[in-house]
């Protein structure tokens, strides 16, 4: 179509020239000077001359009347009676075509025909073009599955215009999937930690230009991980959907919400892991409302979870960090927030705290410890003291207590009561346990050989331990590779961690106390267990918890549990122990209500295996190799 439609513009300037020609032609005749022309003028006779008028496909001659003369065309001028007077066709039309006028309207002409042939060729170019991206849009289309809603007879610009809105619309979609996608947690279907610190980047820079107060709640469930050990890991994450939306309607009845434009996800609220939430406040008008809305989760998370048949009561500790009084960046603000969390917890679960600096303090200091205490783990860098437990009657050796201590090169002397804990929480309680039970059972195997057959050697156990030791094989082996009798040997657990324990525990310490090994329960009365389980404890002995000791002679009502403590235990055949006497009242005030034995500093510190050695072995040899034991000197 647009071939033919060049070819008729083409045969018009063609026609439209040779008419030009004509013309030009017509005027040049009337110019022509017979008398005085720079042309050649020919006469013929007319009785002699044939006179013809040029054919009509001749659009240049046509209408002039051609004389034909040895093969050459001449054109009439004018005639007289007698003859034709002509000039050469060919002289006249170069003549024509040489004129200004006519060169000027065959500039013209050609001008018009050049810009049209390049226009034409440039819309030729674009056609082709054009043709080839709805190739390519064909292409992608079909890759991705789409279709347009281009009618039949469109034109290609109208389907290419279709196909590329419909691209555009996929893109958009693409890329809004695509954000939701990388910025999403996939089960909560919150945004994640890498998108939450950004927008609380985003939201602080805010905040330094308009001056307002921010604030950073960090949520982290109390005891999930025991519903996932106990109903499995797809109960525990229909759990946290739901947590995730109960935090969100916190998030809403607070009129807290920031939602994201692009990917129309809520900013104020993320899961950052596992069991952690959070939730960010963008302005605080006091710290009543922060409060406020920390109450608000902890009340919600409360509530019972239901899911199938089963109702799981689970709570929350919350940490609070503020800005700008904590910190100045997002992950420093994360991270206090974190530490108030752990304090929280600490402090009893499913309350909140808000950071302070005595708080980063204290974990910059359990931080410091942990790392000096892996080190000092691997080196073997501690030492075991022993605490004479004695008869009430004749203060002879009922056992000595093992007890870790840690001289640290640079701090000094360091508290089990310190590190102890941080021990048991980073399962460093398992390397440096395995120490002490080794070394403990080795010592005691010498003393035992020595003369004190009838001693036993006391071994504090954790729960962490009982956790991630067979108790039984490994205290088996321990022995066996001491040589250690099992008669000799005493584990003290505390009453809240064998409270906890499971069935497979309490078999392997109905085991171990088959085979000879008695089994204490230590801290008891802090615990709050029901006196009745102790029935149901594999147990032989009772240590009563330094507290009630302490306050049996101030108070009545201490002095009726601990009264009731040792007659239910003698009813049942335990030997009852007091820890931590430190005064002679003290002391006669256990002796009295039948406590067999008594621990404290009344009758000795933590004292060294040397000191232990010099102060039995060196003195009392023969009443030892009698008896077995010995009498322990009381200093004060």
């Amino acid at each position: 179509m647009n071939k033919l439609k060049s070819i008729n513009v083409i045969i018009i300037m063609a026609i439209s020239l040779c008419f030009s020609i004509n013309v030009g032609i017509s005027n040049q005749i009337d110019k022509i000077n017979l008398f005085h022309s720079n042309i050649d003028v020919r006469n013929f006779e007319i009785d002699t001359t044939t006179l013809t008028l040029a054919p009509w496909y001749n659009p240049i001659l046509n209408g002039y009347y051609i004389v034909k003369q040895n093969n050459i065309n001449f054109i009439v001028l004018k005639t007289s009676k007698t003859e034709f007077i002509a000039v050469k066709a060919n002289d006249l039309i170069l003549i024509t075509l040489t004129s200004p006028r006519n060169l000027f309207i065959f500039f013209v002409i050609f001008l018009i025909g050049f810009v049209y042939l390049k226009k034409e060729l440039k819309k030729h170019y674009y056609t082709k073009k054009i043709i080839q991206l709805n190739k390519q849009t064909d292409t992608l289309l079909k890759a991705f599955n789409l279709q347009t809603k281009s009618a039949a007879n469109a034109n290609s610009i109208t389907t290419l215009s279709e196909s590329i809105s419909t691209l555009n619309s996929h893109v958009e979609h693409y890329v809004k999937q695509t954000q939701t996608s990388i910025y999403q947690d996939k089960l909560t279907l919150l945004i994640d930690r890498h998108a939450y610190i950004k927008h609380i980047d985003r939201q602080i820079s805010q905040v330094n230009i308009e001056n307002l107060k921010c604030a950073l709640l960090f949520i982290d469930l109390d005891g999930f991980k025991k519903v996932n050990d106990s109903f499995g890991h797809s109960f525990g994450d229909e759990i946290l959907v739901q947590v995730a939306t109960r935090l969100a309607n916190v998030i809403r009845h607070n009129k807290l919400n920031n939602i994201n434009p692009a990917n129309q996800l809520e900013q104020n609220l993320s899961r950052l892991g596992g069991d952690e939430f959070s939730i960010f406040i963008e302005s605080v008008e006091s710290e009543a409302q922060v409060l406020d809305i920390a109450r608000n989760v902890l009340n919600e998370l409360e509530k019972d979870f239901v899911l199938g048949n089963k109702i799981i009561k689970i709570s929350a500790s919350i940490g609070i960090a503020k800005y700008p009084e904590s910190a100045s960046t997002p992950q420093a603000l994360l991270q206090l927030a974190d530490v108030a969390m752990y304090r929280a917890k600490h402090d009893g679960k499913g309350i909140f705290k808000v950071y302070s600096p005595e708080m980063g303090n204290k974990m910059r200091r359990y931080h410091y410890l942990l790392e000096e205490l892996r080190l000092a783990v691997a080196r073997k860098d501690f030492y075991l003291n022993f605490q004479p437990i004695v008869h009430v009657e004749d203060c002879m050796i009922d056992y000595f207590e093992a007890l870790t201590r840690w001289n640290h090169s640079i701090e000094g002397m360091i508290s089990p009561v310190e590190f102890i804990p941080i021990a048991e929480e980073s399962n460093l309680i398992l390397e440096l346990g395995d120490w002490i039970m080794l070394e403990a059972c080795r010592q005691m195997a010498a003393w035992h050989n020595a003369g004190l057959r009838k001693v036993r050697i006391s071994v504090n156990v954790s729960g962490v331990q009982l956790k991630h030791r067979s108790i039984y094989d490994w205290v088996m082996a321990t022995l066996t590779k001491t040589g250690l009798s099992p008669n000799s040997l005493m584990l003290e657990i505390t009453e809240s961690t064998l409270i906890k324990a499971d069935s497979l525990i309490i078999k392997e310490l109905e085991k171990l106390r088959k085979e000879g090994i008695t089994i204490a329960i230590d801290d008891f009365g802090t615990g709050f267990s029901s006196l009745s389980t102790l029935a149901d404890l594999p147990i032989d002995v009772i240590k009563i918890d330094r507290s009630f000791i302490t306050q049996a002679n101030k108070s009545k009502k201490y002095l009726d549990i601990l009264k009731t403590i040792c007659e239910l235990g003698q009813k049942l055949g335990l030997k009852i122990v007091a820890e931590g006497v430190e005064e002679p009242a003290q002391f006669e005030l256990v002796k009295r209500i039948g406590v067999s034995s008594v621990q404290g500093y009344l009758v000795s510190r933590p004292e060294s295996s040397v000191n232990v050695g010099n102060k039995l072995l060196n003195k009392n040899v023969s009443n030892m190799s009698g008896s077995g034991t010995s009498a322990w000197e009381i200093s004060n």
